[in-house]
């Protein structure tokens, strides 16, 4: 099911100073991993609204409901590729979390400018099977996690989003 993004290039990152409140870390023996803290980005995932599930489905899935897998979504921002990757590897660890699908727009095979408006990332595709999920009898729900770094997610704002829908439309997405 899964491959670790592991060929990434390495000039992604900024190259921005950012200062150490602006950074979290979380510990995965046997090293850390920085991403940046919640208080930067205030806006949290939102559910992925009805008008824009409908237009994927006519659009990419020609009806079949069962391919939205990303209508609960949530982004994890991080300060180098590096933090993914070990983010990655926590994730995949953790005996709670299954993950479904790897989209990795961060290899160096994926065209982005071609395909995502220069846009780059990596999205889990995930079910979480703890005993709260199974309580809430959503344990086998598909849910999608953004990993960006923060040099892109600075680009996410309304205007970026507002140039990532125009080309997504002009390739019927």
């Amino acid at each position: 099911h899964y491959s670790a993004p592991t060929t990434m290039p390495s000039n992604t990152s900024s190259g921005e100073q950012t200062g150490e409140d602006d950074i979290a870390s979380a510990t995965t023996s046997p090293q850390s991993i920085s991403f940046v803290a919640a208080h930067v980005w205030p806006r949290q995932g939102a559910l992925k609204s009805v008008d824009r599930v409908i237009e994927k489905l006519v659009r990419s899935y020609r009806g079949n409901v069962s391919l939205v897998c990303d209508i609960v979504r949530q982004c994890i921002v991080f300060e180098t590729v590096e933090d993914i990757c070990r983010a990655v590897e926590a994730i995949k660890n953790d005996p709670h979390i299954h993950i479904v699908r790897v989209k990795n727009r961060m290899t160096g095979s994926y065209d982005a400018k071609k395909l995502s408006c220069s846009y780059r990332d990596v999205l889990l595709n995930v079910t979480i099977n703890s005993p709260v999920t199974h309580e809430l009898g959503v344990f086998r729900h598909i849910c999608e996690l953004q990993l960006i770094l923060k040099s892109f997610m600075m680009h996410k704002s309304k205007e970026g989003h507002k140039r990532y829908v125009q080309f997504r439309n002009s390739r019927c997405e």
